[in-house]
């Protein structure tokens, strides 16, 4: 009986997942490689695939973005919280404006 050929996704990510566990690679070529995985990925989702060689297509999703996270690739996290300055009061809807004035509505409506 002959063997069931492996899908190209299947096999791309078997082979990343081999070479980067050994240090053979690159960043750069980690970085193309798990783009252009995350892009077919992307493109059979599109197509509503939902398995590959009997594994969820998510998994090989999960998979790869793993090992983006360990090859380091993503950008540092900074949190919403640290682009606040708490030095700076805002009281614009407190402040008494010098420069305010009433204005009368019944000029303008008859």
């Amino acid at each position: 009986m002959a063997k069931k050929e492996k899908h190209v996704i299947e096999v791309k990510y078997l082979d990343l997942k081999k070479r980067f566990k050994a240090g053979e690679m690159s960043i750069e070529e980690v970085d193309q490689i798990t783009c252009e995985l995350i892009a077919d990925l992307a493109i059979l989702t599109e197509k509503n695939v939902t398995e590959i060689g009997g594994t969820s297509i998510d998994l090989y999703k999960n998979r790869v973005w793993y090992i983006i996270e360990l090859a380091g690739l993503l950008p540092e996290y900074r949190d919403e919280d640290e682009d606040v300055v708490d030095d700076v009061k805002d009281d614009y809807y407190n402040a008494d404006d010098e420069d305010s004035f009433d204005i009368d509505d019944s000029k303008f409506y008859r």
